[in-house]
């Protein structure tokens, strides 16, 4: 694969004065900018990867963010067009990343598409409050997927796409001590209120560039960021080139796995680093300061070239 393109679609943040680099294109300013429908930054995560594979561009959609109506805003913004996305990943079940999966779905066209998943993410699941209460994390609803047109495929093991240059990685191997998953995170099974701190249903999307170099996609990363780049690294072989996503470290659940985290993101010694949605402000500015070098600030809008 040649070369490939990643567009920040959803996110926490949109920065419309940040410049543009080699890597990071920010989006141009109209001469009408202030009268037109602006970008929106929400609590969410969706990103648009397109390959060009043999002269030929081939897209594939990470996520879909929160409210149903953010993604496709974003995308008219952008004048870009999901009518040739070959198919959709779902990092995990959560709304905030599944939340514009249908109205994505009234974008890409009646075509069956492909919907890479995790059996878990239909789970019905909730967060608890430090005073006891839950905050309700709804599921997605299979039928209404099935009815918009997506072939759900519900996988524990890697899934291949695009012949074999994308991969999304499936159920992580957990297995360092410090990434903990989410320790006040629960789901309805069988009826009953369980613990599932361990959010088996999280993958990432695995990108193969030139002289097999990897750019490694979160969503909330509640894996681990650590643990899902070790686990890209032994499904691929591949050495880490660029790391985007979600870390899940916002928080004072996260804080001690901060050190340790910024520790072991230096081991695979990736030339980009681009936190995105839940990594919080005390990891990115912590990671700002060992790998200013390696940073690059995401916008909503921003495309990535590698």
């Amino acid at each position: 694969m040649e070369r490939v393109e990643v567009t920040s679609l959803v996110d926490n943040c949109v920065d419309i004065l940040l410049p543009s680099t080699e890597v990071a294109k920010r989006p141009v300013r109209r001469q009408d900018w202030f009268e037109g429908p602006q970008l929106i930054a929400e609590h969410g995560f969706s990103a648009l990867v397109t390959l060009e594979m043999d002269g030929k561009m081939r897209s594939v959609l990470l996520d879909s963010g929160l409210d149903e109506r953010s993604v496709v805003n974003n995308v008219d913004v952008l004048d870009l067009s999901l009518s040739n996305c070959e198919a959709v990943v779902l990092s995990h079940g959560h709304r905030d990343h599944a939340g514009g999966l249908i109205t994505v779905k009234e974008k890409i066209g009646e075509r069956k598409v492909p919907l890479v998943l995790h059996p878990h993410a239909f789970r019905k699941r909730m967060s608890k409050r430090p005073d006891g209460n839950f905050t309700q994390l709804p599921p997605t609803d299979r039928q209404k997927l099935l009815e918009s047109g997506y072939e759900v495929i519900e996988k524990w093991e890697p899934t291949p796409l695009l012949e074999e240059s994308a991969l999304v990685t499936g159920e992580i191997r957990r297995i360092n001590d410090f990434e903990k998953g989410y320790p006040v995170h629960y789901a309805e099974i069988e009826g009953r209120l369980v613990e599932d701190p361990l959010i088996l249903d999280d993958q990432a999307l695995v990108l193969r560039v030139k002289d097999k170099r990897l750019v490694v996609i979160t969503g909330c990363g509640h894996s681990g960021v650590i643990d899902t780049v070790s686990y890209a690294r032994e499904l691929t072989g591949g050495r880490v080139f660029a790391i985007m996503g979600g870390m899940h470290l916002g928080g004072g659940l996260y804080e001690a796995a901060i050190p340790p985290t910024i520790r072991e993101l230096k081991k695979p010694d990736p030339e980009f680093l681009i936190p995105c949605h839940c990594t919080g402000w005390k990891a990115v500015h912590q990671i700002i300061s060992a790998m200013p070098e390696k940073f690059i600030q995401n916008s909503v809008g921003t495309t990535y070239v590698f």
